[in-house]
């Protein structure tokens, strides 16, 4: 082999294991909180609130009401007889049967609200995060929320970075 060659060959060998490395970093964000933290996903969440919190306002009626049937029967079950707390045990059941009734057709909605509103910042996120892991050069990034990953070091993680990004982007 010439002298060249073999110069360019061991100068190769030296620079691409450097430059593979430097893109083997690795980092982690926690979407729950850009969800939480980002002015987009509080703004979604406001408007979820509003959507959805006077509806469930009568739920938590309906809820109060039964949890102090079950209180009282409780309290009273010792001075009362068998068929009496077959009664007001059924009659509990029956409540609890009409609420959860009533209750899963704006459970089920309030969840495809949810899963709607959720695709909406998921794009933002995901643009905010491929610009924070180009800029800190990361080979890879990690949602914290998923398992398997036992440790990771807080220097890592770059929600901050991502929230940052993302509020930049949004009005």
């Amino acid at each position: 082999m010439s002298r060249p060659f073999l110069f360019v060959a061991l100068l190769a060998c030296l620079t691409l294991p450097v430059q593979a490395s430097a893109n083997s970093s690795v980092g982690f964000v926690d979407m729950q909180k850009v969800l939480e933290d980002s002015k987009l996903g509080q703004r979604l969440q406001q408007q979820l609130r509003e959507d959805f919190e006077p509806r469930t306002r009568v739920f938590a009626e309906d809820e109060r009401e039964i949890a102090q049937m079950q209180q009282a029967l409780a309290k009273d079950k010792p001075l009362m007889s068998n068929d009496q707390v077959a009664k007001k045990e059924q009659q509990i059941k029956e409540r609890i049967e009409a609420y959860q009734k009533k209750a899963l057709p704006i459970q089920q909605e309030l969840m495809k609200a949810q899963q709607e509103k959720g695709r909406e910042i998921l794009e933002p996120a995901r643009e905010a995060l491929n610009v924070i892991a180009k800029k800190k050069k990361l080979g890879m990034v990690f949602e914290r929320s998923v398992s398997g990953l036992l440790y990771m070091d807080e220097g890592l993680d770059i929600t901050a970075d991502v929230v940052k990004q993302m509020d930049s982007k949004t009005k």
